[in-house]
């Protein structure tokens, strides 16, 4: 035995506890004599229920099809009746939209996380929501409620729609964008074989020279093919496999400028 709630074409509500008269498409809900009691919302205390007494589970229906069962332990299914989960949706999707920019604390459009279960953190320790403005950004925000005790803030996370992800920043250049340090034991990053300078101590490698080297350094305050402080400043970044490669150009570089004067010393000797 199940309780059914059900929607005729007049939406009146049919309460009942047998399959009698479930769906009948009457404007008049028909029920038997073990219907269920409707007593409003105008009492006190705890009597006002909608729902069964007893170890039976409970379907909702629109349109004589059965929507939503709520079975003897509290999980909710949505198209299924043996949900899994305390909400279990099945062959279909859920969907949480916003109409207007979120405000501090606003609950528009946010999934809470927390693991209090009071009124004194209504909002809990975390939420998602969706954002969609130029001032917030536009993707998924993972941020934290302003409450009392807790310290607010938008973008711990920030998933953007065009598929970078930023930490500290809504506004990601690049597929990881950090506002602020990163921690790491190791860090890898990729490089071309071609990129890297072994070229330096071929035979037809051309070292300059040293007096040339003196007037360039003189003239533009940093080595010939290493960006200028000018030059990161405006460009904001530094590529770390690039930068890497550049430098160990330049040490190979002046290891030939060192086997060049011992050769030198050598000769001078004899």
């Amino acid at each position: 035995m199940a309780m059914a709630i059900c929607m005729t074409a007049t939406i009146s509500l049919q309460a009942q506890d047998s399959p009698n008269g479930i769906g009948t498409g009457t404007d008049t809900p028909v029920l038997d004599q073990q219907s269920w009691n409707l007593v409003g919302n105008i009492l006190s205390g705890t009597s006002n229920k909608l729902g069964s007494t007893n170890a039976y589970l409970v379907r909702i229906c629109t349109n004589n099809t059965e929507r939503i069962f709520i079975d003897t332990t509290g999980k909710v299914g949505i198209n299924t009746t043996l949900p899994l989960q305390k909400l279990h949706v099945l062959d279909g999707n859920i969907l949480i939209s916003r109409s207007t920019p979120r405000e501090l604390g606003s609950t528009n459009g946010t999934i809470y996380f927390g693991d209090v279960v009071d009124a004194s953190e209504p909002y809990g320790k975390w939420g998602i929501e969706y954002v969609s403005s130029q001032q917030e950004g536009y993707g998924l925000n993972f941020w934290k409620p302003w409450v009392t005790g807790q310290n607010g803030g938008n973008f711990y996370l920030f998933l953007a729609d065009s598929g970078n992800v930023g930490i500290g920043t809504n506004n990601p250049q690049a597929k990881l964008a950090v506002n602020g340090g990163i921690l790491a034991r190791e860090i890898r990053v990729s490089v071309a074989s071609s990129d890297w300078p072994d070229y330096v101590f071929d035979e037809n490698y051309e070292l300059m020279s040293l007096k040339d080297l003196d007037a360039y350094v003189k003239a533009n305050k940093h080595l010939p093919g290493v960006p200028s402080a000018s030059e990161l400043e405006e460009q904001g970044d530094v590529d770390l496999g690039e930068m890497n490669a550049v430098l160990l150009g330049k040490v190979e570089e002046l290891t030939r400028y060192v086997i060049d004067l011992q050769k030198q010393i050598d000769e001078m000797k004899k």
